[in-house]
């Protein structure tokens, strides 16, 4: 059985989501994850808890994208 996650940390994670978004924006694709996660005000662990790798945040950036243009 899952539980929904905590409300809290449904918010970081479209908070990482949202940075990482501008951040790849602004500066690509290979800027650090400690950078995202200084920008979004959180811990390098934290990102890692929601995104085990890199790829898997750029992965959600892009998926949020696609849906995003669907709409």
């Amino acid at each position: 059985m899952t539980r929904k996650p905590r409300t809290d940390a449904e918010h970081n994670r479209r908070r990482i989501v949202a940075v990482a978004r501008a951040a790849f924006a602004a500066d690509g694709l290979d800027l650090p994850v400690h950078e995202i996660a200084r920008r979004a005000g959180l811990g390098v662990a934290t990102v890692y808890r929601h995104f085990p790798s890199r790829q898997d945040l750029v992965s959600a950036v892009l998926a949020e994208q696609v849906t995003v243009c669907r709409a």
